[in-house]
């Protein structure tokens, strides 16, 4: 590492400083001009659905690691069913089909969520048994799957 010395007059600012120190910053990046996921096009309210589902969903882990770290371990089995698990599944079903993004997810895309779904209910057996390394590893099957979708898909 390089040692920069500056010196200035008493009581003038210290631009030399701040330049110096500027150039020492790692360059800031950025994403790629192109978005390389498939756009997947959804109704405005299928979007809507999707992302407030995305947004419970984010809640969920993170309540899910809490309680992982404080020994919970039946009730982020709890929260992993009920909110991520098969058991969440289908519950756009009622809405009108405009708001349902499953119309509009292209067939891999719907294989991801399922796998994912079927990762939480896993997860959620293991979480039981109270081995907290095999839990761990199991939540990474979940988090794997949002990784490969939001990796993946755009729907904007």
């Amino acid at each position: 590492m390089k040692k920069i010395f500056i010196s200035r007059t008493p009581g003038t600012p210290c631009l030399a400083f701040a330049a110096a120190f500027a150039a020492v910053l790692p360059a800031p990046t950025f994403a790629a001009d192109a978005d390389v996921r498939q756009l997947v096009a959804m109704a405005p309210e299928a979007r809507a659905t999707m992302r407030a589902e995305m947004l419970d969903s984010q809640l969920a882990l993170h309540q899910i690691i809490a309680l992982l770290g404080e020994s919970k371990f039946a009730d982020a089995a709890d929260i992993a069913e009920k909110e991520l698990g098969i058991s969440a599944m289908g519950k756009h079903r009622k809405l009108p089909s405009n708001a349902r993004p499953g119309m509009f997810m292209p067939d891999e895309m719907h294989a991801i969520g399922r796998a994912g779904h079927v990762a939480a209910s896993d997860f959620a057996k293991i979480a039981r048994s109270g081995d907290l390394a095999k839990a761990l590893t199991a939540l990474q099957a979940v988090t794997g799957n949002c990784v490969a979708c939001h990796r993946s898909y755009r729907t904007q």
